[in-house]
């Protein structure tokens, strides 16, 4: 089991705990004119939390109708919930809480995890993408890597449908490309060959005009990190499939 999987109870615990420690120590550092924020903040949270237990407890949340299509209110709370951490990760690395930062870059996954085996479906990418390199940089052992690639391929499941569409590519640095390239990398350091196929088989599908690039940078990092022949003959079958045009 992931330490980034964690029950309901456990979630709201953690969660609570690092937004009162944020939220206590932004309101040390200000003046009282700019207090109303924290008191939303503050709010807000309480108001995922409460989400969070509901959904335990019974399992089902209403729906809400939009001007566009039906919309689960699971889903709204949901990215509400992945943007108020956001929001405190940008407290507290104002405020240098480094610490803390890097328990916020855990929840971050913690909740985005829990929120995807609800059946939520994802929009908030951007404290995604953050958590995912950042949990990963900070990381060294290739179990480690295996189990974050387990849980990073959930959480891409349960992004929104129409983000997964990519219907505009012009941007390199969109959050839907970064996430998969996040999810690749991660694959290729847990050195295991079954992980790295699947995911190179998702990159190859999602983002064919992407995949030889992927995979020739991937040759490179061979070059330069020593490892094994058994990941490095997964990555070498994956570039020469992607990099030798089809001779006509």
């Amino acid at each position: 089991m992931s330490d980034l999987e964690m029950d309901a109870q456990t979630l709201s615990e953690a969660l609570s705990r690092v937004a009162d420690y944020v939220i206590e120590a932004r309101s040390h550092a200000f003046t009282g004119s700019q207090r109303h924020e924290p008191d939303q903040l503050d709010a807000d949270i309480d108001r995922f939390l409460k989400f969070i237990d509901f959904v335990h407890q019974s399992g089902k949340y209403p729906v809400q109708t939009t001007d566009s299509a039906p919309q689960t209110d699971r889903d709204l709370m949901a990215n509400m919930g992945l943007q108020l951490i956001h929001t405190l990760s940008h407290w507290a690395i104002h405020l240098q809480l480094e610490r803390t930062v890097g328990e916020l870059e855990e929840l971050t996954l913690c909740v985005a995890l829990w929120c995807a085996r609800q059946q939520c479906h994802l929009g908030t990418l951007t404290p995604l993408v953050d958590a995912v390199s950042d949990y990963a940089n900070r990381q060294s052992e290739p179990e480690t890597m295996s189990d974050l690639t387990s849980v990073v391929g959930e959480i891409i499941d349960a992004i929104k449908p129409d983000i997964k569409a990519d219907r505009d590519k012009s941007d390199p640095h969109r959050p839907w490309r970064l996430l998969n390239v996040n999810y690749g990398i991660i694959a290729t350091r847990s050195l295991e060959p079954a992980i790295m196929e699947q995911a190179y088989e998702n990159i190859i599908q999602r983002f064919p005009e992407d995949a030889a690039e992927f995979f020739r940078e991937g040759m490179e990092q061979m070059q330069i990190v020593d490892y094994p022949d058994y990941a490095r003959i997964v990555m070498e079958k994956y570039y020469h499939a992607t990099n030798n045009p089809t001779l006509h």
